[in-house]
Parts: structure tokens; sequence; C-alpha cells
């Protein structure tokens, strides 16, 4: 076992830590957790909605829909957390990117607001305000949300390095030393600003003209669809399961050096999710109007129970099980912020990283509680993913509410634990056997 380990040390790690640090990738992976404070809003303005004042709502189904209650609510109050909806998830896209730009100016020392409201332009000129598909979500007119976000990743990324190679070029205007700083970054801004929206008007325009639709419009009915079957392939989701807790064994924050990718599409589907449930919505399956079966908060409410791999259920292993006084000692300390979602002190004060012994029940036991997620959900024992929670609600609880109150995804939750339980047992009685 040491010996693989110091393979993939050597190996694996170099590559992996190489691939995270890329500029771009962090520039996607910063920007998507700058969009924090609009997704955690509006969701709690659609978990309102959803829990408690639409006639779908998870107390409409204990007292009725047609509940005096429920009714004053769904025409005095839901419209009020409708029109936050609108000013923060229904405008992500949008959102994401102008934060693209805005990070990848500043990693490298460009003007973040020229080059961000550059990306703006670039991306409204494509079409973004007008969306028309009856197939798929038709009370939705532009692409300023969940729909538009690919697109919105291709021009965040592309625009700059347009406005950069420009500006590296030196084709500015520069103005006297005289001249206020913001009005000379605003000349400065002119020429690289043109060329890159020029560049972007004649995509426009050759897709109008030779595939007679937007890019938005192109890129949904083309490439959009396979993207996200590819999302929801059961290998696909179990390969991310497993990379994330490997990447963490050796000190690599996995979940994050993944965001790049997990964000675009799972948060994309998890984005849908709640759009589609806010409009009636419940069937889960792989059609353009149904709910998908595993998003990004799939993690949050069935895996990452205490926080990657499952280290709530570690905790408990050791503090039921471990005769070893000073690892009896961090399961005690780690438990309160495990409970919510933070597990650094179990992995790095154990430790779990680069510990040999918890490398197979660490790596293992997120796989397996995707699968167990997974087919609960097709199987309809868990309900689908329909609100975004903060990440930090602790298991069980997490899973309720993200699924507006499905006792069957508290109950899958709560099992996971379990099983994440006795996976990380027997090795907990191994440590036992090693020497302080």
């Amino acid at each position: 076992m040491s010996g693989f380990v110091a393979f993939l040390e050597e190996k694996f790690v170099p590559i992996a830590a190489k691939i995270g640090g890329q500029k771009h990738l962090l520039a996607i992976r910063d920007a998507f957790a700058g969009l924090m404070p609009l997704v955690l809003v509006g969701s709690m303005a659609v978990l309102l909605n959803n829990v408690f004042f639409v006639p779908w709502s998870l107390l409409a189904g204990f007292i009725g829909g047609e509940h005096p209650f429920i009714v004053w609510a769904n025409t005095n109050l839901a419209p009020l957390f409708s029109i936050m909806d609108s000013g923060t998830l229904s405008i992500l896209a949008l959102g994401l990117v102008f934060s693209v730009g805005y990070n990848r100016a500043m990693y490298e020392k460009q003007d973040a607001l020229s080059t961000s409201l550059i990306n703006v332009a670039a991306f409204i000129l494509l079409g973004a305000l007008s969306r028309n598909n009856p197939d798929v979500a038709s009370w939705v007119g532009n692409f300023l949300a969940a729909q538009g976000i690919f697109v919105a990743l291709i021009v965040g990324l592309i625009t700059p390095e347009i406005y950069f190679w420009v500006v590296r070029k030196n084709w500015v205007i520069k103005m006297p030393d005289s001249v206020p700083p913001a009005v000379s970054r605003g000349f400065s801004a002119v020429i690289p600003g043109f060329i890159a929206v020029f560049v972007w008007a004649l995509v426009a325009y050759l897709f109008n003209v030779l595939a007679g639709a937007s890019i938005f419009t192109w890129f949904e009915t083309t490439i959009a669809g396979s993207l996200m079957s590819l999302g929801q392939n059961i290998f696909s989701i179990v390969l991310v399961s497993t990379l994330i807790p490997l990447l963490w064994f050796f000190g690599l924050h996995g979940a994050n050096m993944l965001e790049a990718f997990m964000s675009p599409v799972y948060g994309t589907l998890g984005l849908m999710n709640i759009e589609l449930y806010k409009n009636g919505i419940t069937t889960v399956g792989s059609g353009a109007n149904e709910l998908a079966v595993w998003v990004r908060g799939s993690w949050d409410a069935y895996v990452f129970a205490g926080g990657s791999g499952a280290t709530i259920a570690l905790i408990i292993a050791i503090l039921v099980a471990s005769k070893r006084k000073q690892d009896r000692e961090i399961a005690k300390l780690a438990l309160p912020p495990g409970i919510f979602m933070i597990n650094e002190p179990i992995l790095f004060g154990l430790p779990v990283v680069l510990n040999p012994i918890y490398f197979i029940p660490f790596i293992l036991v997120q796989p397996v509680l995707t699968l167990v997620a997974y087919f609960a959900t097709v199987a309809g024992i868990a309900g689908p993913i329909v609100n975004s929670v903060p990440w930090t609600t602790p298991p069980v609880l997490n899973a309720f509410l993200a699924t507006n109150g499905s006792i069957g995804a508290a109950f899958i939750s709560l099992i996971n634990i379990v099983i994440a339980f006795f996976i990380f047992l027997p090795f907990v009685y191994i440590a036992n056997k090693q020497k302080d």
C-alpha cells in the first residue's frame, strides 16, 4: 500500500496540481465562487416559496393547497420572492460572464472593470436577450440565467484573451498624465474593446447568416443536450466522486479543483431543476422538461456528510471504537465543525491526508454513497434536488430541504452515513493496533 501511495504521490499529484493551478480553470472556479451572493439570496427566496407559500410547497402538502393561508401567501407573498428570483438566479449567466472577465483581468494585472464590461457587451450582442424555445422551458425568454451559462463561459474566457492581446500590442489610446486615472483607463480600453466586440459581432453575424439562429440557440439545440447527458451518466458522476477524495488524500482541495467542471455542468443542472420545479415540473428523467437525477447539490445532500469523504462517519466511528486517546480527542474537536460540513480538522488533525490506513475507505466511501443516492433517486425513493441550500447545512437536514421535504431523501442521507460508518469502522480497529 505504501508503495502505491508513493507512486500516486510521485506521478499523479504533480499533474493534478498543475491542472488545478491552470489560470483559466482558476478563473472559472473563482468566478462561480463570486456568484455565491446571487445564488444564495435567490435560493433563499425560492426555498421560502417552495417550503411555505406556493400551492405545491412543503407546507401545502400538510395543510392543503386550498388552505386560506396558502391561497393568501400565493397571492401576496410568493410574487414578492419571485421578484427577488428575477434579479438573482435569473441573471446568473450575465453575472458569470462579468465575473470570469474580472478574474481573468485580475490574474493578468489588467483593467478588470473594462475587461468585464466588454465581456458583458459581447455576451449581449450574441443574442442573450432573445430566446424562443417552446420545447425547452418555454416560459424563459432570454439566456441570462442557467440557459446561457455555457456560452457565458466561452465568451468570458475568449474575450479577455482578445482584449489582452491588443493591450500587449500597445494598440491603446494614451492620455496625458494630467488626465484622471479613471478617464485614462476608459480611453485605453477603447481600441481593445472595439476589436474584441467586433470579433463577436462578426461571430453573431455569421451564425445568423449560416445557421439561421444565434449562437445561444445553436448551442442549446446541438451541444448543450449532449453535455448535460454526459453529466447524468453514472460513470461520470462516480468518477468525480472518486477524484475528489483522491486529491484530498494528497492534501489538494479536491472539490475546489474540480469545481471548474462541476459548476458549469452540475451547477447548471441544479439551477435548471430549481427553475423547472418552480414552474410545477416534478417528473425526474432525461427529457427536455424533466428534472435531472444528479446535480451539484446532490453531493452536499448525500455524499459530503461532514465534508469530502463523508468524514462525519469517520468521526463517529472513532468516538465509538477507537482506543487511541489522541484520535478520540481530535474526533471530539472535529465533531462540531464536521456537523456543519467543515472537515479540515479531521483531515489534517488525525490525519487522513497521506495516512495509508485510511486510504482505502476514504477513496471508496464517496463512490459507494453516490451509487446508493443515484439509484434511490432514479427509483423514486429520494426526491430530486430542487432547492439550493447553503453547503454548511448539516447532513440529513440538507437533503430534506434541498428536495423540498422529501422524507425519502432524508432517509437515504441517513442511511449513507450509516454505510460510511461501517466502511470506516474496520480501519479504525486497524488504527488501534498502531503505536503512537
